[in-house]
C-alpha cells in the first residue's frame, strides 16, 4: 500500500512539473523573445525617425547655402554677362571667391566645391581648400546631362553623383537652375557638392552592433551612403526598394545584403530619400539565444530537483496518514483525543493541527453554549429588574385615583382651577405611567405626557415655560418606549436649569431620520449650565456599559424621576443593544441628549 500510494504521488507530482516547467519555460521565453524584439523594432524605429529628421535639417542647411549664393547679384550678372577675355575672368573669379565663395566655405566647411554654368557652356568653379581633393576639376557631366537632372520649375534637386570626373571621392550634388538679373527665364544652373560621408556622422553614437549599418537610397534605388564604399552608387535589388517605397511596413526582413537582415525604413518628405537601418537577424536573436538556453538550462535543473523531492515526498507521506487515521478511530469511538505532533512542519502538521483545533473547537462549543444559557438568564434578570423598578411607581394606584377624585372634587367646590389642572395633570400622569410594561407606544403619546407634565411644572416654578416642539406630524404615530421622553424633560429641570429658568433658557425636541441606517433619532436640546467633563465622560461609560446603575443616575429620590440609565436600558431591551441614549454637552453652554430608535409604525 505504501509503495503504491507512494509510486503514484511520484508519477502526478512528476506529471504535474513537467507540464508545468514545460509550460512556464515555453511561454516565458515566446513571450521574453517577442518583447526583445519589439523593444529592438523600436529601438531602431526611433534611431531612424532621429536620422531622417538630422538628414532633412543637414540638406536644409545646404539648401539655405545655396539660395545665399543664387540670390546674389555678381552670381546673376555672370549669367547675364559672363567674362568675354581671360583677365577678365580671372578678375571675376577673384572678385566673387573673395567676397561670396570664402564667407561661404568659412561659414560651411562641410561643402566641397561650388560649380556654375550658364546655357552658352560658361562655367566657373571653386574648391575649398580646407577639403581640396580635385586637382584639375573638369565638367564630368554635360550641360545637357546636368539640365536633364536638375528640376525644371527651379527647385533643389540632390543628384547622387559628382559633376567632376577626377573626383575618387563619393560626392552629392545639389543643383538649381537659376535666373539672371531678369526673372523670365532661367540662364544657367548652380551646384554645390558635399561628401556623402558627412551623413554619417548624424548617426554617431548609435550602437547597431558588428553587422549593423545605416544606409540611404534614393527615389531610383542608387545607394547614397554605405559603410561599403563600394556600394555608394550602385542599384539596389527591385523587391527591396518595393519593401522600402512601401510606407505600410515598418520593418521587414531581406537578404539583398548577403544575408538575412531586418531592415527598419522611413522614407524623407523632405529629400526623398529611403533611410534605413540594417541589422542581421542573427545579432537580434542572439540575446533570445540566450534567454531559451538559460531557460532550457534552469527549466532542468528545476525539473530534477522537483523529481527528487516528489520521490522524497512520495516516501514519507505515508506514515502521518497512518497516525491520523489512528486519531480518526479513536474519535470514532468517542474518545476525543488529541494527536500528537510530528517532528516536522508540514501539510500534514497543519492537517493535525486543524484535527486537534476541531476537538478543541467541540469543547469550546460547550462552554460557548454553557455562557449563552447564562447570559440569557443575565438578561431575564436585568428585564425583571427593569419591570421591577417600574412596578415601584404603581403603589396602590386605586387608593391614589381616588384620593385624587376627592382632591378635584374640594377643588371645584372651592373654586380653585389651579389645583384642579395640577391634580387632572397629575391624574393623567400616573394613569399613563401604571399601564407601562416596558411596550412600545407612540411617540404622540409621550408628547401628551410631555404636556401634563409641563402643565404641573408651570404651577410649581410659578411661570409658563413652552417647550421648543420641532417635531414634525408625520413622525407622531412612530414607535417609541414608554416614559422616555418626560424623564429626560424632567432631568433637564433638575439638572441642566437647578440654579432656576430664566427667559433666554428653552428645551428643543426634534426628530429626524438618519440617511446611513434609516433610524429614527430624537434629539432633546437645552441651554443649561451644561455638564463638567469629568461627570460627562461618567456618563458616557455607564451608557456604554448597558447596565442599570444602582446609583442617583438610575432614578433620584424625593424628585420621582426614573433617570437617564433607566431610559437608556428599557429602549435597549425593548428594541436591541444597539439602541438607546447619547449625550454630548459643553460645560456652560448646554446639553443634547439623542435618543435612537428603529423607524417603525405608520
Amino acid at each position: 500500500m505504501k509503495k503504491t500510494l507512494s509510486r503514484t504521488i511520484f508519477i502526478y507530482i512528476a506529471v504535474v512539473v513537467i507540464i508545468t516547467a514545460a509550460s512556464i519555460g515555453w511561454f516565458s521565453y515566446h513571450i521574453s523573445s517577442s518583447q526583445l524584439r519589439q523593444q529592438n523594432e523600436q529601438h531602431l524605429i526611433e534611431a531612424v525617425s532621429n536620422a531622417v529628421n538630422h538628414t532633412d535639417l543637414y540638406l536644409k542647411l545646404y539648401e539655405r547655402a545655396h539660395l545665399s549664393l543664387f540670390t546674389h547679384p555678381d552670381i546673376r550678372k555672370f549669367l547675364d554677362s559672363p567674362p568675354k577675355d581671360d583677365y577678365a575672368y580671372f578678375q571675376y573669379t577673384d572678385t566673387l571667391k573673395k567676397q561670396v565663395i570664402d564667407p561661404l566655405f568659412l561659414k560651411t566647411p562641410e561643402i566641397m566645391t561650388v560649380y556654375l554654368t550658364d546655357y552658352s557652356k560658361n562655367w566657373v568653379y571653386f574648391v575649398n581648400p580646407a577639403l581640396k581633393i580635385i586637382q584639375d576639376p573638369v565638367p564630368g557631366a554635360t550641360l545637357e546631362e546636368l539640365d536633364k537632372e536638375t528640376d525644371s520649375n527651379g527647385n533643389l534637386t540632390i543628384i547622387n553623383n559628382s559633376v567632376f570626373t577626377e573626383s575618387d571621392t563619393q560626392l552629392i550634388t545639389l543643383s538649381r537652375k537659376i535666373h539672371g538679373q531678369v526673372f523670365n527665364e532661367f540662364k544657367g544652373i548652380l551646384t554645390i557638392q558635399i561628401k556623402s560621408d558627412e551623413f554619417s556622422t548624424l548617426w554617431k553614437g548609435v550602437n547597431l552592433g558588428p553587422g549593423g549599418f545605416f544606409s540611404i537610397v534614393d527615389h531610383e534605388g542608387r545607394i547614397v551612403h554605405h559603410p561599403d564604399k563600394t556600394r555608394i552608387g550602385q542599384v539596389i535589388d527591385s523587391e527591396l526598394l518595393a519593401k522600402l517605397e512601401n510606407m505600410q511596413l515598418t520593418s521587414f526582413t531581406d537578404a539583398s545584403f548577403g544575408e538575412e537582415r531586418m531592415i527598419v525604413s522611413r522614407k524623407s518628405s523632405y529629400s526623398g530619400w529611403n533611410l534605413m537601418v540594417s541589422i542581421p537577424t542573427e545579432d537580434i536573436n542572439r540575446p533570445i539565444a540566450s534567454i531559451r538556453y538559460l531557460s532550457f538550462l534552469v527549466g532542468g535543473i528545476t525539473l530534477l530537483i522537483a523529481l527528487l523531492i516528489s520521490y522524497r515526498f512520495g516516501r514519507v507521506i505515508t506514515k502521518p496518514i497512518h497516525i491520523l487515521k489512528r486519531g480518526m478511530r479513536q474519535t470514532e469511538q468517542g474518545n476525543w483525543m488529541k494527536i500528537p505532533q510530528l517532528r516536522t512542519r508540514n501539510e500534514f502538521s497543519e492537517l493535525i493541527d486543524r484535527y486537534n483545533l476541531m476537538v478543541a473547537s467541540l469543547s469550546e462549543l460547550m462552554d460557548t453554549l454553557y455562557k449563552t444559557e447564562l447570559d440569557k438568564k443575565d438578561a431575564e434578570l436585568e428585564r425583571q429588574k427593569a419591570e421591577l423598578q417600574s412596578l415601584q411607581l404603581q403603589i396602590n394606584p386605586h387608593f391614589l385615583y381616588n384620593t385624587l377624585e376627592n382632591i378635584i372634587c374640594y377643588a371645584v367646590i372651592r373654586q380653585s382651577e389651579e389645583i384642579t389642572e395640577i391634580v387632572d395633570a397629575i391624574a393623567a400622569m400616573f394613569r399613563y405611567s401604571v399601564q407601562t410594561h416596558i411596550e412600545e407606544t407612540a411617540i404622540v403619546n409621550e408628547l401628551k405626557h410631555v404636556l401634563n407634565y409641563m402643565t404641573i411644572m408651570k404651577h410649581r416654578v410659578g411661570r409658563d415655560f413652552e417647550l421648543d416642539v420641532r417635531i414634525t406630524p408625520e413622525f407622531f404615530l412612530k414607535k417609541t418606549a414608554r416614559l422616555t421622553l418626560q424623564p429626560l424633560i424632567e432631568n433637564v429641570f433638575q439638572h441642566a436649569f437647578a440654579d432656576g429658568i430664566e427667559d433666554y433658557h428653552y428645551i428643543r425636541l426634534d426628530a429626524w431620520t438618519d440617511k446611513e441606517d434609516r433610524d429614527l433619532v430624537i434629539a432633546i436640546e437645552d441651554n443649561g449650565v451644561g455638564i463638567p467633563p469629568e461627570k460627562l465622560a461618567s456618563l458616557q461609560r455607564q451608557l456604554e456599559s448597558n447596565q442599570l446603575a444602582d446609583s442617583t443616575l438610575a432614578g433620584r429620590k424625593g424628585h420621582g424621576g426614573i433617570g437617564l440609565m433607566n431610559v437608556h436600558r428599557r429602549i435597549q431591551l425593548v428594541f436591541g443593544e444597539k439602541y438607546g441614549l447619547s449625550i454630548s454637552s459643553a460645560q456652560g453652554q448646554g446639553t443634547s441628549i439623542s435618543i435612537r430608535f428603529p423607524n417603525i409604525g405608520s
